[in-house]
């Protein structure tokens, strides 16, 4: 398809840089699939949408293809990527080493607010879950895990691994996987909590690992039942 429907206005707001608002308006339409895989972007269309010039709609393009969310084809224009099972099997295994070393990092750094805020994120999510709300669960998961992630200090490893959990959020969203086990979930977040309240850099590293990567089979499961 050639043209798209994005229900959610787009309100610019300044002095925020236009690229970077472009950038999260688009980046959030794809990963929470209002924009589907393998649709075309179309500058004309969105310049139209937008009412802004198309310099800026180029730019934010260029951001999204280096965060793996689109490509470029010559002659041909922009399109969302389409997601594989290649692309999940290399995503998760990374990923599950970079969070590990997040959360080994974060027994050095986090203070009694992150602590309160991830009780407050872990609190949200059960009681998001008892009305099986995915959308609100899984916003609610990525906050517990980006205060640990922040904790780390650590930009460079930070900046890596949002771009692989923005992804992964993706994957979820693309192929619809609504099948989290929420009992099993809420029981290993409150562990890794506490093992990192204990600063127990070795267990926080070793079960943020295995969280991720039996979140990698149990996926890789629904997709072949599919």
């Amino acid at each position: 398809m050639n043209s798209f429907v994005i229900e959610e206005g787009f309100n610019p707001q300044y002095p925020v840089p236009l690229v970077n608002q472009i950038t999260e308006f688009l980046t959030n339409a794809i990963t929470e699939g209002r924009i589907e895989n393998g649709q075309r972007l179309v500058e004309s269309e969105l310049q139209r949408k937008f009412k802004i010039s198309r310099a800026p709609i180029r730019e934010a393009f260029r951001v999204l293809e280096k965060n793996g969310l689109v490509v470029l084809i010559p002659r041909k224009g922009t399109f969302v990527r389409k997601i594989t099972q290649k692309d999940i099997r290399e995503n998760f295994p990374i990923r599950a080493c970079l969070e590990g070393l997040a959360a080994r990092l974060a027994t050095s750094n986090l203070e009694p607010k992150d602590i309160k805020r991830m009780e407050s994120a872990l609190s949200r999510m059960a009681e998001e879950a008892k009305k099986n709300n995915f959308g609100s669960y899984f916003k609610y998961h990525n906050e517990y895990h980006e205060f640990f992630i922040n904790a780390s200090k650590n930009d460079t490893l930070i900046s890596i691994v949002e771009n692989l959990r923005r992804q992964a959020i993706w994957f979820r969203f693309s192929y619809l996987w609504h099948q989290e086990n929420y009992e099993y979930a809420i029981r290993i977040h409150r562990e890794i909590l506490d093992f990192l309240i204990k600063r127990d850099a070795d267990q926080v590293e070793n079960l943020v690992k295995e969280h991720i990567m039996i979140a990698l089979d149990r996926f890789l499961q629904f997709l072949g039942s599919n």
